[in-house]
C-alpha cells in the first residue's frame, strides 16, 4: 500500500465550501474528511460565504463553491472574491462541463474546477493537486 504523503499536512487546510444544496454540502463535508481535512466552514450561498470571509480570523486556504446558485451564482461569488484579491486557491464545481464554461471559471481566476457528480477520489486528487504548495 503506498503511503500519502499528503495525508498530515492536509488536516492543516481550512476550506470553505459554499453550495445551496444542503445535500452537496454535507457529502463534501463527508468527501473532505475523508482525505483528512478537518477544518471545514460551509455556507449555502455567496453572500453567506463572504461574510464567513469577512469574519474568519485568516484566509482560508482552499474554497469550493458550486456554480449554479441563487442569488449569487459561483462565477458572480469568484470575481467578488478574486476583486478583493483574497489568497485562497479556489475550485468550482459544476454540472456544466463544457469548454467555454470552465474557460470562464478559468478567466475568472479558479484555480481548478471538478464535474458534478464525483467521487471522494476525484475530489482528493484536485484538492491535492491545487493544494500541492501548501502542502509540501
Amino acid at each position: 500500500m503506498a503511503v500519502d504523503v499528503y495525508g498530515p499536512r492536509l488536516s492543516e487546510l481550512e476550506v470553505l465550501v459554499v453550495d445551496d444544496e444542503q445535500v452537496l454540502r454535507k457529502m463534501i463535508d463527508y468527501s473532505l474528511k475523508a482525505i483528512g481535512i478537518a477544518k471545514i466552514t460551509v455556507a449555502s450561498n455567496g453572500n453567506e460565504a463572504m461574510y464567513k470571509i469577512k469574519i474568519a480570523p485568516k484566509p482560508f486556504d482552499l474554497i469550493i463553491c458550486d456554480w449554479m446558485m441563487p442569488e449569487m451564482n459561483g462565477l458572480e461569488f469568484l470575481q467578488k472574491v478574486r476583486s478583493i484579491k483574497y489568497p485562497s486557491k479556489f475550485l468550482m464545481l459544476t454540472g456544466k462541463a463544457t469548454k467555454e464554461f470552465v474557460t470562464e471559471a478559468v478567466n475568472a481566476g479558479a484555480d481548478s474546477y471538478i464535474v458534478k457528480p464525483f467521487t471522494v477520489e476525484d475530489l482528493r486528487k484536485r484538492v491535492k493537486s491545487i493544494t500541492k504548495d501548501m502542502i509540501q
